[in-house]
């Protein structure tokens, strides 16, 4: 299901969750705005991290700490809609 997009610093971020069951099994990237190009590689490890922690149960990335805080908003209304 796809959540809505959320506004932040640094752009926006829009995901979209897969689950199996109770299981999140991939989250994909809508849109994923990030601080620059140094930086577009933190959604994706974001993602991979929500996989991992089946929700939003883990730490922020060192030094993306807004983009963190978005993801996580994102990845809530996306499961919100399951």
């Amino acid at each position: 299901n796809t959540g809505d997009p959320v506004t932040f610093k640094y752009g926006v971020i829009q995901l979209e969750v897969v689950k199996s069951g109770s299981t999140i099994t991939a989250v994909n990237l809508i849109q994923s705005g990030t601080k620059g190009p140094d930086w577009a590689v933190v959604p994706g490890m974001l993602a991979d991290a929500a996989v991992s922690a089946n929700g939003s149960s883990f730490g922020n990335v060192s030094g993306a700490t807004f983009t963190t805080q978005a993801f996580k908003t994102a990845l809530e209304s996306a499961l919100a809609k399951f």
